[in-house]
């Protein structure tokens, strides 16, 4: 397995940037986790529309779906110009529900439920879903495969489901969408400081930090993280990682 990165930003795309949207390949199989503002863009750089096998959506913000309906033009208007593909399987949740229901298209998506705790075969690897901590109902994914695991923590803070979708995974993308100086009451997203933390607490092999705030100094918050982990890194755009 490989992923590459296609957004990183949080909230809204930094200049020339995209939000959340993550392209794993699955021997020879493409799977788009996320498809937030440039992610298309970005993703047609390495396949057209014709190769990509499905959609993992982790919740529905708009910084995790804005290029949903992008997508469904993209299918259609291709298919009418000799690119014809079947339609794409999605796997959503099913809240909230006005936005899961603007997830409906004319035949060119399949919708799928996730649900906390569901394991599914994907194309040879097996995948494994968390409920995690944020104000909508948001699914942290990992992934198995020839015995190597990626875990993908989608937004949240720290919450019980964290270990067992870390431990011991050999490529962890988290979301670093604050730092510890920005630290609230309330709180929709892990500092740095906490990505490294639990990182190093469920062994963690290689920690990619990402979803960061444009508003936020990037090196700023990789030297937070750096002080707890040394050797933790940014999810850096359109960088290909290998899984194991």
């Amino acid at each position: 397995m490989k992923i590459t990165i296609l957004g990183n930003s949080g909230g809204f795309p930094a200049a020339g940037g995209a939000t959340s949207g993550y392209l794993l390949e699955i021997d020879g199989h493409y799977v788009l986790i996320d498809c937030g503002s440039g992610v298309l863009s970005n993703m047609f750089k390495i396949i057209d529309i014709t190769k990509l096998d499905a959609l993992i959506l982790t919740h529905l913000h708009n910084d995790h779906i804005s290029d949903i309906d992008v997508l469904k033009y993209a299918i259609d208007l291709s298919g009418k110009y000799g690119m014809k593909r079947d339609a794409l399987p999605v796997f959503a949740p099913e809240t909230p529900e006005i936005a899961a229901d603007s997830l409906r298209s004319e035949g060119n998506l399949i919708i799928g439920r996730l649900k906390d705790g569901m394991t599914m075969n994907l194309y040879g690897a097996h995948l494994e879903t968390f409920r995690m901590e944020h104000p909508v109902e948001t699914y942290g994914l990992r992934i198995e495969h020839n015995g190597a695991v990626f875990a993908f923590t989608a937004d949240s803070t720290p919450c019980a489901a964290m270990g067992a979708l870390l431990q011991n995974s050999d490529l962890a993308i988290m979301d670093a969408g604050m730092l510890e100086k920005h630290r609230k009451s309330v709180m929709m997203h892990m500092t740095a400081a906490e990505c490294a933390e639990a990182a190093d607490r469920y062994g963690v092999k290689k920690l990619l930090l990402t979803h960061i705030l444009p508003l936020i100094d990037a090196d700023e918050l990789l030297a937070e993280a750096r002080t707890v982990r040394p050797d933790s890194e940014l999810a850096l755009l359109m960088n290909t990682y290998e899984i194991g």
